[in-house]
């Protein structure tokens, strides 16, 4: 969960680590995946781009999926799969566009992005995500460290997700690996005393 949610949940057993987490502020990110003929970004180079703030773009982030995930482009039998995300900390006026108007959005900026014509939406998709992006302040690594430290006190307990050492979904899945040795380690524990 966000680290709002998370706040809330631990308040009652780890009031320090809910204490921190409250003070972690979040963005809103949508993300558009479009269905695009593959013969349209064969050309494309690399996996995609980032937009930073001062270009003043919709988007943020393109992700050139099929070029990115060798298995995606395999599967997509003559189609090709590309996201763009929307949203930054502090705006959320674009997130509050309709579907049809991100899609157009992301289209245009991408197509202008890469020198392109106008794309070819075959298919798309919209997911919203409120709340769900972390934002990293000075000191969030002590943040984490303070939030383990008081949640290490619940046995059995453990942390885990794009709060804590990053939002990228290897960062993420580390994260979830750190939290399973936690609770595993306690479990295993109680079984081994279970047969005493």
């Amino acid at each position: 969960v966000p680290p709002p949610a998370a706040a809330r949940l631990l308040r009652p057993h780890a009031p320090v680590a809910a204490d921190e987490l409250a003070g972690v502020e979040v963005a809103s990110v949508g993300v558009i995946t479009l269905a695009l003929p593959a013969e349209q970004v064969a050309a494309w180079e690399g996996s995609g781009f980032l937009v930073p703030p001062v270009d003043g773009r919709g988007i943020k982030a393109s992700t050139f999926s099929s070029a990115k995930w060798g298995w995606l482009a395999d599967e997509g039998d003559g189609t090709a799969y590309v996201r763009a995300s929307v949203g930054r900390a502090g705006e959320n006026a674009t997130l509050q566009r309709d579907d049809a108007d991100l899609v157009a959005l992301a289209a245009l900026e991408i197509a202008e992005a890469v020198g392109s014509g106008p794309l070819q939406v075959l298919d798309s998709h919209v997911q919203r995500w409120g709340g769900g992006l972390p934002q990293y302040a000075v000191g969030h690594v002590d943040r984490v460290e303070r939030v383990r430290a008081d949640v290490a006190g619940v046995r059995g307990l453990a942390v885990a997700g794009a709060a804590y050492d990053g939002v990228g979904i290897p960062a993420v899945i580390g994260s979830a690996h750190l939290a399973a040795d936690v609770v595993l380690t306690h479990l295993r524990a109680l079984e081994g005393r279970a047969g005493e």
